[in-house]
């Protein structure tokens, strides 16, 4: 009884843990009015346009991204 509630229990925390760890952002901007932001879901490619070629994994590392586009000129900073 004892393993099956450490097992059960066991599952439970991964299942709650393992989307925290998948969580990927984008520095994504708006093509009309070339302002980035930091976004949870890739960019489509129409409304909101993937700035960089790749995702990055924590929020620190995108903002460091987008940090480095607005100094580039590729993008304004948002308000």
């Amino acid at each position: 009884m004892q393993s099956r509630v450490f097992v059960m229990s066991l599952t439970l925390i991964i299942a709650t843990a393992t989307p925290v760890l998948a969580a990927e952002f984008w520095v994504s901007q708006n093509p009309e009015t070339k302002v980035c932001k930091i976004v949870e879901t890739m960019p489509d490619g129409k409304t909101q346009v993937m700035i960089g070629a790749t995702s990055y994994p924590t929020k620190d590392d995108a903002k460091a991204a987008r940090k480095v586009a607005v100094e580039a000129g590729q993008c304004k900073k948002p308000d």
